[in-house]
């Protein structure tokens, strides 16, 4: 799957299926603080992703 991290430049191949959950462990990064989306729809942390999917991640907290 492609996964792109909406803010950055940053944009990597991911193989799949695995769960968003799963995703997130291995990016190293927090379900809590970031928001993954699929076709333009939030996914919820069980939804298996698939490799022919393009997720984009939006990291839920910002400066102030």
């Amino acid at each position: 799957m492609t996964v792109i991290f909406v803010g950055t430049n940053k944009q990597v191949t991911i193989k799949g299926p695995k769960s968003t959950q799963q995703l997130a462990k291995e990016l190293g990064i927090s379900l809590e603080s970031h928001v993954f989306i699929k076709n333009g729809e939030i996914v919820a942390p069980d939804e298996v992703l698939q490799d022919e999917d393009t997720v984009e991640i939006i990291s839920a907290i910002s400066g102030g």
